[in-house]
Parts: C-alpha cells; structure tokens; sequence
C-alpha cells in the first residue's frame, strides 16, 4: 500500500477512535482514576505494523498493571470507530513526533489534526536518530560525510519511509543545517528501507536505532553518528553529533501518553503522577535502553511545551519548499 494510503487510512482510524475515547473518558469524570476494577486501554496512533510504539506500549501497559493493580492493556493501533463498541474502558493513546508535529508542520491542511482532539499526558521516551550509511560509501565520521556531500551534491541518495517521517524530517533537517543535498527515495516502510541499505541500493538513511541497530552491530552498515547529546546503550561505541561538535544537529522520535481533551483535569494529573513513576523503575528504564530510547517523563506542561517548539520547528523547515500544501 502507498505511504500516503496507509496515513489516510491511519488518520480516519483516529478520527474514530477519538469519539470512542471521548465516550469512555467522560464517563469515568469526578471518579478516581483509574475507578476500582475497570480496565485501562492502550492504543498506539501509527500504521499498523510499526516496529516501535508498540513494545513500548506493551511495556508500559505491563508496568501499569502491577504498578497500579488495575488492568492496563495494549489493545493495539488505533480501531476504525463503530456505534456498538461497547463504552467499557478508559482509553490513553501512545503517539509520536509524527502525528502530532511533523506531518501538522508540513500540510497546511489536514482531515484530522490529533492536537484539537488530544491533551498531553507525559513524554515517555525520546529515540534518537541514527545517521547511517552503506559500507561501500568512503566514509568513516560526520564530518568526511558531510565533506562528500558537498563535493558530491546531489549524487548521494537517502532513504525515507514517507514524507513526515522521522527518517524524512531527519535528512531534511541534516541537509538544511549542512548546506548539502542529498536524492530522497522513499519506501513503503523502515524495514524495507533498511534492507536496501545493507544491499547497497540506497546510500544513507536517517533512522532511530531500533530499525537499524542490529545491522549495525553485524557491521553490515555504518553508524557515522547518533543525532543527540547522550550516547546510546545499544550502541555505546557511536558518537553523539553534540560531541563531534555539530549540537544543532539533534533529532529524535519522542513517544508519549496523551487522552482526549474532555478528560478531566484530575485524570490527567493521576495518569502523569502513575506513568512517571512507572518510568522510574530500573527495569523499565533498562528496558526502555535496550530499545534504543532514553526515558523521558516530566509534566503534561512539558510536554505540551515540546509540541509547541516541535510544530514551529517543522513547520518552518517543511513548508519551506520540502511540504506539499496539504494532506494529499
């Protein structure tokens, strides 16, 4: 299916599930949160089929479940809505930088924007990216690959999963700040992308490192640089582009909790309080490391605070000729 089919069909999905939220949100107003015995679902807002969200959410709605003896569950991507789905859960959505910012900052229009419809909850893990490079490439670090950009402009090409994406925000941000120009591919996913990475089909590709450390650690490609402040666990021996000296080079895919903007402001704040100290626990943050993510947290302030500087940031690099108009 076409990347953009697979959006539209995901943004209809959320357009449902967002009624079906409200409904079970707003019943569950002036109760404690979570109310005794009622289960607590969670839904992640991506294409089915993403490799990410959902172990995170797996995780989260495990650690949930003891944390607060209440039954959280992962109920998977977001339903098409329907008029019998019974009103028997609360509902929480997991969603990233994509939804909410990057694809927000390139349409000028779109059927569904997930920010009127959703509150932040908490930030719960940041991923960051990874810059990747086929091994036949002569080049070793950041800097001899931004050298041969820009001796080569134009000849590299870089592999996407789709406009709005975080492998296409990424290069875009990298060839801005760079000055370079690389020929944008795209794919019908990460995993396919990848695959044409290792044979040499595609010469680079900005990507977050669960979809690509492996081929990493089996040297079938080259990591020139995690596109953050903070090494990763999962690939300690890849430097950070703030300690090549290139900062501004930062660009990661965060996930987090959000619920429907009926949602009382007391649920808000025991779902925040709950999911925080979930996130402090070492086996999650262990778990959490070895997804090639750095645990996040904080208030819904903050978070909401990251979206706004997030939207404003993509949206003056898209739609400065990267973006088409609107949602196609």
């Amino acid at each position: 299916m076409p990347t953009d089919d697979i959006m539209r069909n995901t943004i209809l999905r959320m357009a449902g599930l967002t009624a079906l939220v409200v409904s079970c949100t707003v019943s569950a107003a002036g109760s404690v949160w979570p109310p005794p015995g009622k289960p607590v679902q969670i839904a992640v807002l991506s294409p089915a089929g993403g490799g990410i969200d959902a172990p995170l959410a797996r995780l989260l709605a495990q650690k949930l479940t003891t944390h607060l003896n209440t039954p959280f569950t992962f109920i998977g991507h977001a339903p098409p809505h329907t008029t019998s789905q019974p009103n028997k859960a609360l509902q929480l959505v997991l969603t990233g930088v994509g939804m909410q910012t990057t694809r927000p900052g390139m349409y000028r229009a779109m059927p569904f924007d997930p920010r009127e419809h959703y509150m932040p909850v908490s930030l719960a893990a940041r991923f960051p990216t990874i810059i990747a490079v086929t091994k036949a490439l002569p080049v070793n670090n950041l800097d001899e690959f931004t050298r041969y950009l820009r001796l080569n402009p134009g000849v590299v090409n870089v592999a996407s999963s789709g406009n709005g994406s975080v492998s296409h925000v990424a290069s875009m941000l990298f060839m801005t700040l760079t000055d370079t120009n690389m020929v944008p591919v795209t794919f019908s996913s990460a995993s396919q992308a990848t695959s044409n990475l290792v044979s040499g089909e595609i010469q680079s590709m900005f990507h977050v490192a669960p979809e690509i450390a492996e081929q990493v650690k089996r040297h079938k490609i080259k990591a020139l640089a995690v596109m953050g402040n903070k090494r990763l666990s999962s690939l300690p021996h890849v430097p950070t582009t703030t300690e090549l000296g290139h900062p501004e080079l930062q660009q990661a895919l965060w996930l987090g909790l959000m619920a429907p903007k009926e949602t009382p402001a007391e649920t808000i704040k025991s779902a925040n309080t709950a999911l925080n100290e979930v996130l402090a626990d070492p086996d999650v943050m262990a778990r959490i490391a070895s997804m090639g993510a750095i645990v996040q947290g904080g208030t819904p302030q903050e978070f909401d605070r990251r979206l706004s500087t997030e939207l404003a940031k993509w949206r003056a690099l898209l739609t400065n000729g990267y973006g088409p108009p609107s949602f196609p």
